[in-house]
């Protein structure tokens, strides 16, 4: 049972509010042996000063603490950023790079995290901190010193009026009186800021808009952003009246007078460190792919456990359940999102997550799922007949399906551009769509495929990247998917199937590899391993066979 936070406050009353370090407990116990080493983000921090200018101070803050009600919060998850420049998973925390260096007590250093101080008090309710001593040691950055001391630092930064102060978009949903938001408040006291949209897909089109100098870069931009961003879609006016400029510039001369007119320096910069990041971040190192590649394991591994144990009857949580099982029992921390076990008539439904409906023998059950693993988020989707067997109908969709994400997976190589994986599933699958009479004379196939094939995979399930041609080293998804609701126009028998099938693809400079192969995908595959026992049959769970 939870302890009340009475209680907590009754203690406050007794306990001094802040201990002595000798009163402290250790540091955090580093129980795992696996995650990124110290020289890890090392190497990361110094790629990011190498490509600022000298004058340059770019700041990193944490995610925010997300309370879920009265005094729960949710679990924390770190900022993606801070994560892979330190390897803290600590709130409240910032970290500064500075290429032409920070004079720190008498000391000047191109790095400087700023972490919560210790305390005994609270550390006996939320676990040990590192404090900074034990913050520069372990994590291996120059200094480390309280965020207390943020705004000293940062007012003695701001004096300098030939500093740039290079920004990502700033935590949103931060608690009012947390240590973050009194950062922030710091933040804009001493710094001009702008404001982009949190949203992927703007924070990606204002980067290549920004970027779009050049008549190939103009031109390239237009066919990635054009129809994936309405100017509807974007919260910031700074930022919509930019991208209502960029439409309806004809010719990259236009747009560039127009950029040089309005965007401002604060703006640029911090657009420019979006861009820095998104670079780093898409290529894939060794050291990443090892932790990249256990949580597609374990998400493998529930994926054929799904197919060991669905039969009908079960309700999607049971499958939810046994996939989220498997991800802690092989140590992953968390899901990369929540999972999506959608069968029947919510196998159409793109990003369903209630699992709630019983399943019946003549449904399809579409399981969307990916293990977090130290940060890093696996993606991968199969179809599945719940009573073991595909219908032909089933059958029919399922093998368009695949035969589509071959054509994607295929297509999935350095030098093409982002959308040749998908278009390339596209037309596989407007042509099956014809041919089994589902797609008529003068239809779009996105009435039955409405989405991507692919985004970038790494510490994010829609992770940052270029959307430029394809590099070896990254990572992205090719999941092609088709979807049939009720119509008029459609034969009731194709009804209520949803069929998605999802990898997680590696870019080299040859032939891509599929990271995800384990998880089976044909229907010989599917139907074999479905005749199995498997977790969730055994007696004391979900009792029967197939």
């Amino acid at each position: 049972m939870r302890v009340l936070l009475a209680s907590l406050f009754c203690c406050l009353l007794v306990l001094p509010a802040r201990a002595q370090p000798a009163d402290i407990p250790e540091s955090p116990v580093r129980y795992d042996t696996d995650l990124l080493s110290p020289a890890f983000h090392q190497e990361r921090r110094a790629a990011v000063r190498a490509t600022l200018p000298e004058n340059a101070v770019a700041i990193f803050f944490s995610a925010p603490v997300r309370n879920r009600e009265n005094d729960v919060d949710f679990e924390y998850r770190q900022d993606s950023n801070l994560l892979y420049l330190t390897g803290t998973h600590e709130p409240e925390s910032m970290l500064l790079l500075a290429p032409g260096g920070i004079t720190v007590d008498d000391e000047t250093v191109t790095e400087l995290l700023l972490v919560p101080p210790r305390n005994a008090f609270t550390e006996v309710w939320v676990g040990r901190r590192f404090g900074a001593e034990r913050a520069q040691a372990t994590l291996g950055v120059e200094k480390a010193i309280s965020h207390e001391r943020f705004s000293e630092v940062l007012a003695m930064l701001a004096q300098d009026p030939e500093r740039r102060f290079f920004h990502l978009p700033l935590p949103t949903g931060v608690t009012e009186g947390s240590a973050l938001a009194d950062q922030l408040a710091t933040f804009h006291a001493h710094v001009k800021t702008f404001s982009i949209s949190g949203n992927f897909l703007v924070q990606n089109a204002t980067r290549l808009m920004l970027s779009a100098t050049t008549p190939a870069a103009f031109s390239r931009a237009k066919g990635i952003i054009g129809g994936r961003l309405e100017a509807s879609d974007i919260d910031d006016p700074a930022v919509r009246a930019a991208f209502e400029a960029f439409t309806e510039s004809s010719d990259v001369e236009a747009w560039n007078t127009w950029r040089e007119e309005n965007f401002t320096a604060a703006f640029a910069d911090g657009v420019l460190l979006q861009e820095i990041m998104q670079q780093l971040r898409a290529i894939k190192t060794d050291e990443e792919m090892v932790l990249l590649q256990r949580a597609i394991d374990i998400t493998t591994a529930a994926h054929r456990e799904a197919m060991r144990s669905l039969e009908p009857g079960m309700h999607e949580y049971e499958i939810e359940a046994l996939v989220e099982y498997i991800f802690r029992r092989n140590g992953a921390e968390d899901s990369g999102f929540p999972s999506i076990v959608g069968s029947g008539e919510n196998s159409t439904i793109l990003h369903y997550n209630t699992s709630r409906r019983a399943m019946t023998a003549d449904d399809v059950v579409v399981i969307d799922i990916g293990a977090e693993y130290h940060g890093y988020t696996a993606d991968i989707t199969r179809t599945l007949p719940v009573n073991g067997t595909f219908s032909p109908e089933q059958k029919a969709i399922y093998e368009l399906v695949l035969q589509a994400q071959e054509a994607g997976i295929n297509a999935s190589r350095a030098g093409n551009p982002f959308q040749s994986p998908g278009q390339a599933a596209s037309q596989a699958i407007d042509a099956g769509l014809r041919e089994l009479g589902i797609l008529k004379a003068g239809g779009n196939v996105r009435s039955f495929f409405m989405h991507g094939t692919s985004h970038y995979l790494g510490l994010y399930v829609h992770d940052v990247g270029s959307y430029g041609p394809l590099q070896p080293g990254e990572v992205i998804t090719v999941e092609p998917g088709i979807y049939i609701n009720p119509s008029p126009d459609v034969d009731p028998k194709w009804w209520h199937i949803g069929v998605r099938i999802e990898d997680d693809i590696l870019i080299t400079n040859g032939d891509p590899v599929n990271l995800s192969a384990d998880a089976p995908r044909t229907v010989a595959e599917i139907e074999a391993l479905m005749q199995e026992q498997g977790l969730g049959n055994l007696p004391n769970g979900v009792t029967g066979t197939h």
